[in-house]
């Protein structure tokens, strides 16, 4: 991002990088108008500390001091009652970047000895998957796409959430590609694809083991260099054997035609391009599933060439900032309990947890909109006995909730280093304004309240950014040395990536090769081989019975899942939360277009506008997630009202589409 600054000090415009490879130019719908945000009537610039109760979100404004006084008094207090692990910190990445969102926040905490947060609410069970296929390897490099000539786009919306990448994608179809969908919802990406896959939510492996099995019924896996390069090569067709397309359709809820026919093409339409989302992880089984479905281009020896192969989250380069070392877990004062952030719910009002949650700090998330179980978490946040501390840009839902609210900076106010989601590059943050208000970056906010607590060691607090990117960047990882970066702004990372980065194998495996067992699966008693692990709520009959509809929470296309849904223009673009329903699943409810309904299960329930179409398949209804409590038509509350704190069976993440549902008018 590029950043207009006039004579006075103010930004006055933001604008893509036209040199970076991957943004040329151009911004996304979401921050395209990043100074909305950073210059809005809503910021939060001073210190707030509540009066009145919770439910009322009333205010005053205090200095720093008052606001760090009484903040690290009352954890004081708390930790003389109950011990430090009754702190609890919640967050993820709403601000991003190494400093901000992690190192020195988490030293705050270690050295505090709080509760250890669980952070697992994104992409972890995905990761867990393919990583135990493939090893931490270097995936297709996304400009490497446009060389592919199938595109196998699994559970991830593009257009809506990494535009940037949909350029890619695009440029491959311009060469003559095929973009295949698979997404129970016809999301935007679905809706221009050449074709479009609508399994049933949480079938994923068995969609992809029957397009396995057709290709392996066909003949065109790729022997050669599947027998060099895939270890348990034998042991994936034993488990195909098991797994004829009409049965893989039968589960999946897929034609049969069309299943075989979508294997066939990913083999025989070199190079092949799966990528995978976050969409389909998002159930009991996620993590199998992924492994799964990593075995797909494997089978097809897509790997040999370049744009073909298996992407996901870049976790080679993702990974080479090791930030992990810096955090200080060494400080903790013995072992401490863990709690994961999708089940905050539970922590916040169970009455039996020993010690209690008495105190919470909240950075760089909305738990109030994004945690699972809505319901819970705001009984939990509406605690008058619950020390809530949220560090904010914006009033959003969970800082009306709070005790103290303490002003952050936006990223145009604050410096930092980021890594790619999707891609190969590292980004600096310069900061190119001066903090408005009060604000302060997050960093230094911890850093002031580890003063004024005493925390050892006193040198961790001390420490500056530069000192510590300094040590972050020694030995220049993938390549990149921070007076570069910082000269730049931007920089690719180098493992010695090739074009096919595994044309010959080279995975980031023990032996090199691609895995087809896990035998840490079988350690915990299940098939270290490819299968169907099934969801839990979505493949429970009895349960069907009585919640016959399952509920999908996608991400809008202009809010970053709660983020700018407070901003007039992407508010006003997607003004109203709504429901997705099949003409087959509403007329016998009695729900037209339009009306008004109620979404339940036995954990809570939500009111919403129906749009009746076949966006949505059968038995599968849909309300994206992001808007806030005040846009709700009944009691604040959203979709998250009935999803589940249930995590996945291995990475312990969150299982938000592994959820039954009934709808009727309201």
């Amino acid at each position: 991002m590029l950043v207009t600054v006039d004579d006075d000090g103010r930004a006055t415009a933001v604008a893509g990088d036209p040199d970076h490879p991957i943004t040329a130019g151009f911004l996304c719908g979401k921050v395209s108008n990043y100074l909305d945000r950073v210059y809005s009537d809503e910021r939060v610039l001073h210190p707030l500390v509540r009066r009145g109760p919770k439910r009322a979100g009333a205010f005053r404004q205090a200095s720093w001091d008052e606001a760090l006084d009484l903040v690290a008094e009352r954890l004081g207090s708390v930790i003389a009652e109950h011990g430090a692990e009754a702190v609890l910190p919640w967050s993820y990445l709403g601000t991003m970047g190494v400093l901000q969102s992690g190192i020195v926040p988490y030293r705050f905490f270690n050295a505090l000895g709080a509760t250890d947060l669980e952070r697992t609410i994104c992409a972890d069970a995905g990761i867990a998957g393919t990583v135990s296929a493939h090893g931490v390897s270097p995936e297709v490099d996304p400009e490497r796409w446009p060389a592919a000539r199938h595109l196998l786009v699994w559970g991830w919306n593009p257009m809506s959430t990494a535009p940037h990448l949909w350029r890619k994608l695009l440029a491959a179809r311009r060469n003559g590609a095929r973009l295949v969908v698979v997404d129970p919802y016809r999301s935007r990406t679905a809706r221009v694809a050449d074709e479009h896959l609508r399994p049933l939510p949480g079938t994923d492996a068995a969609l992809a083991l029957g397009m396995m099995r057709a290709i392996v019924d066909a003949g065109l896996q790729a022997e050669d260099w599947c027998r060099a390069h895939v270890a348990g090569y034998d042991d994936l067709l034993a488990v195909l054997d098991a797994w004829p397309v009409a049965r893989a359709a039968a589960v999946s809820g897929v034609p049969t035609a069309d299943l075989a026919r979508a294997g066939r093409e990913f083999a025989e339409a070199q190079p092949s391009l799966l990528r995978l989302g976050v969409g389909a992880q998002r159930h009991a089984g996620a993590e199998v599933a992924y492994r799964t479905l990593a075995c797909l281009p494997a089978l097809a020896g897509s790997w040999r060439h370049e744009g073909g192969g298996c992407s996901y989250v870049p976790t080679a380069t993702a990974g080479v900032l090791l930030t992990e070392p810096l955090k200080g877990s060494e400080w903790r004062p013995g072992p401490v309990r863990r709690i994961n952030m999708s089940r905050v719910g539970a922590a916040l009002t169970d009455p039996a947890l020993d010690p209690p949650v008495a105190a919470l700090v909240v950075w760089s998330g909305n738990p109030a909109q994004v945690a699972p179980d809505q319901g819970r978490v705001l009984a939990g946040l509406r605690r008058e006995d619950l020390f809530t501390v949220v560090l904010e840009q914006v009033m959003t839902d969970t800082a009306r909730h709070a005790d103290v609210v303490l002003p952050v900076t936006t990223a145009l106010e604050h410096c930092d280093a980021h890594f790619s989601w999707g891609q190969h590059y590292l980004a600096w943050n310069e900061p190119a304004i001066a903090p408005l208000g009060e604000a302060r970056p997050t960093a230094d906010a911890f850093r002031a309240l580890a003063a004024r607590m005493a925390l050892e060691p006193r040198e961790a607090f001390v420490e500056d950014d530069d000192a510590i990117l300094a040590r972050l960047f020694a030995g220049e990882p993938g390549g990149v040395s921070l007076r570069a970066l910082r000269e730049r702004g931007w920089m690719k990372i180098d493992l010695g990536q090739a074009p096919a980065p595994h044309a010959d194998g080279g995975f980031g495996t023990v032996d090199g090769r691609f895995q087809v067992r896990a035998e840490w699966l079988a350690e915990q008693g299940k098939d270290p081989c490819p299968a169907y692990d099934p969801p839990a709520e979505i493949a429970d009959r009895a349960l069907a019975e009585r919640l016959p509809l399952c509920l999908l929470t996608p991400k809008t296309h202009l809010f970053l899942n709660s983020t700018f849904a407070d901003q007039a223009r992407q508010h006003g673009a997607q003004p109203e939360p709504f429901l997705a329903i099949h003409p087959d699943d509403a007329t016998p409810r009695g729900v037209a277009n339009g009306d008004r309904v109620r979404v339940w299960n036995d954990r809570g329930e939500f009111a919403v506008v129906a749009r009746v179409s076949d966006d949505a398949r059968t038995g599968v209804v849909v309300a994206p997630m992001g808007w806030w409590s005040r846009d709700a038509l009944a009691g604040g509350l959203h979709a998250q009202a009935t999803t589940s704190q249930a995590l996945t069976r291995v990475a312990s993440a969150p299982t938000f589409n592994d959820n039954r549902v009934e709808v009727a008018r309201a």
